[in-house]
């Protein structure tokens, strides 16, 4: 029978506007069409859409090359490698050089990028990825019309050749046959080069008609090898028309390669915050900049975002694991907790294939839950026998021998030891989704220093 508290019947959210429920999709186990879970309940749904797209392109960054001319795309490009040091100093507000600085990670770097800087270098990364696919398609298909192309030039030049020997022939013919005509013009004997012609008359007539023919033919032949010659030249324009094309591409894909390179740099640099240590935010700085967004959520038993926010803390005190970034990273799971009455701030258990996810009996035990996994994404050492609770029943299993078993065979153990390692297969398959969750993180810590 399956086990009830792994079906928990939740309407989860992947970021959808508050009337609009639908059954999870993870928004962690699969790439969303939404960049940030939370924004249709902040400044993207409640101001301007394209606020940071156009804070984005204030800074020299083009937040969107689609649909440009090539040319014009070219020369986004090329703006790039300037605009890559000029991010730099915009991410951290002046502190590019401590940020970018080689290092053991920190768990409370001193300097924090400015949250709508990184998170416009988030977007622009994802899409020059994007682009930089896309111009690899253009390419191959550029190489597979240089290849038609190559294949059409060759059949032109095999026929060219093929007519122009045919003509060069048949001009032999009509000469020697004018030629035969002139030499018997008067002779009275038999014509015996000729089948089934008898006398000079008959065979001159029959040579005659024959000329005319052939020049015919020569004429039509001629024709065609001028056609197959302008078919020839067109094919060898075309095609040095897609080898530009294609060389262009390359060049372009190689320059954002680099530029989007630099760019990722930047965002690893800023995401290199362990995802072991300690708060650097309290329970209050998190819920006040929370409240303070007007979010509407709905938590089980009438907790509050207050009281969640301590236990995120608290929790995380418990196995040494930062509980301010937890929170970030529930904030988008749930959608900013619109509907997480489960208790599962997470997606843990959850999955395109799967049939809703695993519920925790208690607020505390799904942040529980979250706070005992992440340790075990990030700590090679982490052990059943070193946590401060007993491993999480709902998710390893009520027996202590078997869930101590369990969370010690954990496939993914040590594997991110910081939060920029997250995504890409790592907790959520979508490779924005550190970027996602630091983004939120890094307002928080700028509401507070705002505060402070």
């Amino acid at each position: 029978m399956e086990n009830p508290a792994r079906v928990s019947g939740k309407l989860a959210r992947d970021g959808e506007y508050w009337a609009e429920f639908v059954p999870r999709s993870s928004l962690g186990r699969c790439a969303s069409s939404l960049l940030y879970a939370d924004t249709p309940r902040d400044a993207l749904a409640t101001g301007d859409p394209t606020r940071f797209l156009d804070a984005l392109n204030g800074r020299g960054l083009r937040a969107d090359a689609e649909g440009m001319p090539l040319p014009t795309r070219l020369r986004a490009v090329t703006r790039g490698t300037a605009l890559v040091c000029a991010t730099a100093l915009l991410l951290v507000g002046g502190a590019s050089a401590t940020l970018a600085a080689e290092g053991p990670p920190a768990e409370h770097p001193s300097d924090h990028p400015d949250p709508a800087a990184y998170r416009s270098l988030a977007i622009e990364v994802t899409r020059n990825t994007a682009r930089i696919a896309q111009m690899g398609t253009q390419v191959d298909a550029a190489g597979a019309r240089i290849t038609e192309f190559d294949g059409a030039i060759a059949a032109s030049q095999q026929q060219l050749e093929a007519a122009r020997a045919e003509v060069v022939r048949l001009k032999g013919v009509v000469r020697a046959r004018a030629a035969f005509i002139y030499t018997h013009a008067r002779a009275p004997q038999l014509i015996l080069d000729i089948p089934r012609i008898e006398d000079v008359a008959s065979g001159k007539q029959y040579a005659q008609s024959a000329s005319v023919a052939d020049a015919n033919r020569v004429a039509d032949l001629t024709r065609t090898v001028g056609t197959l010659e302008s078919q020839l030249q067109d094919s060898q324009s075309a095609r040095g028309d897609q080898i530009q094309q294609r060389d262009t591409l390359r060049a372009a894909q190689s320059s954002l390669e680099l530029v989007t390179l630099g760019q990722q740099k930047l965002l690893d640099d800023a995401a290199r915050i362990t995802v072991m240590g300690d708060s650097e935010l309290t329970g209050d700085q998190i819920s006040a900049w929370f409240e303070a967004r007007g979010v509407r959520y709905q938590l089980s038993g009438g907790t509050t975002i207050g009281e969640l926010a301590d236990l995120f803390v608290e929790e995380g005190a418990a196995e040494h694991v930062r509980g301010d970034i937890a929170f970030a990273q529930a904030i988008l799971e749930t959608g900013s907790f619109g509907h997480a009455i489960d208790n599962n701030y997470a997606g843990i258990g959850a999955c395109d294939s799967c049939n809703g996810q695993i519920a925790f009996p208690t607020p505390r035990d799904g942040v529980r839950g979250q706070i005992q996994m992440l340790k075990n994404y990030a700590d090679p050492g982490s052990r059943a026998s070193n946590l401060t609770n007993p491993p999480s029943a709902p998710i390893y299993g009520s027996d202590p021998g078997s869930s101590a078993r369990a969370y010690d065979a954990f496939f993914a153990k040590g594997r991110v030891p910081t939060w920029n390692l997250m995504g890409n297969g790592n907790w959520a398959t979508a490779a924005e989704y550190a970027p996602r969750v630091l983004g939120l993180y890094f307002e928080m810590v700028a509401a507070a220093a705002r505060k402070a």
